[in-house]
């Protein structure tokens, strides 16, 4: 496989919950590893992840991600609580995992270029954002999308993502190629067509405690689909790109 033709399936899940114990079963019983990405506060107060289990997945291969502390809001809390934010979920994270934690996710997707900076110097790796329908393999780390989230979003919905990401290019690619389909299976299964022939990065990612309301199976035929290509928690497919694209300059 050449370097233009790299493919990497990635997929991470948000919020700590402990249904994602459930997710990591599917995941290893298709020989698959993903990123959880936690904060120290239980979400919504629904049942959250112990250390314990943390230690456990972490074990296991899966990676542990920062997810602020209480769920903020990057873009709306001020700049030195945001600074805090990152800096102490990832000392706690750190102390419960024994070793570093490299990646970030903003909650709801929400930042700004100083939150950028405050994650670079609480020493992080990159940063994932909720942008969808990307499978290009050009990005910044701190500003990474995804390909398909498992809810069932309306074509409004992605539009509406579409323009927080400002980009017309997304915009043709989903009317005039994707068809304006709503259905994120459907979608899903498009673009991980589209990224087997043309390489690239398929990044899945969710909700373990919205799966609940949707449908498990529908999720572990999506891993089944991904099975032929090379399989990365977020940390390694963002180091793998950054060498390839080191490697072309």
């Amino acid at each position: 496989m050449t370097q233009s033709k790299l493919r990497i399936v990635t997929t991470s899940w948000d919020d700590g919950d402990i249904r994602d114990l459930r997710i990591a079963e599917l995941l290893g019983s298709h020989q698959m590893r993903g990123t959880f990405y936690v904060p120290i506060e239980p979400f919504n107060g629904n049942p959250a992840l112990t250390h314990n289990d943390l230690r456990s997945l972490n074990r296991d291969g899966f990676e542990i991600g920062g997810h602020g502390v209480a769920h903020e809001i990057m873009s709306e809390i001020p700049l030195k609580r945001a600074q805090k934010v990152v800096s102490g979920c990832k000392a706690t994270l750190e102390d419960i995992l024994g070793h570093r934690v490299r990646m970030f996710c903003y909650p709801r997707g929400r930042y700004t270029p100083q939150v950028i900076e405050a994650l670079k110097s609480a020493g992080y790796d990159g940063a994932r954002t909720v942008r969808l329908l990307a499978t290009e393999n050009k990005y910044c780390r701190y500003n990474l999308p995804t390909s398909i989230q498992v809810y069932p979003h309306t074509r409004t919905e992605y539009l509406r993502n579409i323009a927080r990401a400002r980009s017309a290019g997304t915009l043709y690619d989903y009317v005039a190629r994707l068809g304006f389909e709503d259905g994120w299976v459907g979608l899903g299964k498009t673009l991980f067509d589209r990224f087997l022939e043309d390489g690239g990065i398929w990044h899945l990612w969710g909700h373990s405690w919205e799966i609940d309301q949707l449908n498990w199976r529908k999720c572990s035929t999506m891993f089944l689909d991904t099975k032929t290509c090379f399989i990365s928690t977020t940390v390694i497919f963002c180091s793998i790109w950054q060498r390839t694209l080191i490697s072309r300059d």
